[in-house]
């Protein structure tokens, strides 16, 4: 006796014949994950980048997020609690330096570094920050730098800081650091960069510039 073949209700084809062609949607999308973009930190001297920050003071500890913006003329920062609110905001330009605390302060100085050690006890080495996120020695100081296998900084001592590189390659970059640690006198800050941005053109700037 032969086999009759196995039949099913044109409902439940419909249904199979839908799933598969979602399977095969699902593969579409996930497929490979683009390539990362390469660069060398030098090329990298306009930047966006947002992530998360643990700052540590003599008084206290400020976990929370940062997005910077920063190109050679103009740096930009929004410092924000866990939860998104608002902590402080920073631009230092030509023009000087501007902050605005929480409550809505508004403060004026020709250096950035001095305002937010005034009003927020916090000693951001602004000028070198910059290089150093990059994996850069800053041009103002002596600086020592060990190296790891690959010839990328591991360690780096300048102008009494240590900046210690926790990884490297991620964030959307590679190249770049994701992952350091600053340490001065009077503050610590460790930074997990979760996504770099090198194509923040100048107009950017306004995003932050505008909340003021």
């Amino acid at each position: 006796m032969s086999a009759r073949p196995i039949t099913f209700p044109p409902r439940l084809e419909r249904l199979t014949l839908a799933v598969v062609i979602l399977l095969l949607g699902a593969c579409s999308v996930l497929g490979p994950r683009p390539a990362q973009r390469s660069v060398t930190p030098a090329e990298a001297d306009q930047f966006e980048l947002s992530g998360r920050i643990n700052l540590r003071v003599a008084d206290g500890a400020f976990p929370g997020r940062v997005l910077w913006r920063h190109d050679p003329a103009l740096d930009e920062l929004a410092f924000s609690s866990p939860i998104g609110t608002s902590v402080a905001r920073m631009r230092q330009g030509p023009e000087g330096a501007w902050l605005i605390t929480s409550d809505g302060e508004q403060h004026e100085a020709e250096d950035l570094r001095a305002l937010a050690a005034e009003v927020l006890d916090w000693d951001l080495p602004i000028d070198a920050l910059p290089y150093w996120v990059r994996g850069l020695e800053w041009p103002g100081a002596q600086a020592q730098v060990e190296r790891d296998e690959e010839g990328r900084p591991r360690t780096l001592h300048q102008a009494g800081w240590t900046v210690s590189y926790l990884a490297w390659d991620g964030a959307g970059v590679r190249g770049l650091p994701w992952k350091l640690d600053v340490a001065g006198d009077r503050l610590r800050m460790r930074l997990v960069i979760e996504r770099w941005n090198l194509d923040a053109g100048a107009g950017g700037q306004d995003a932050i510039a505008e909340q003021r």
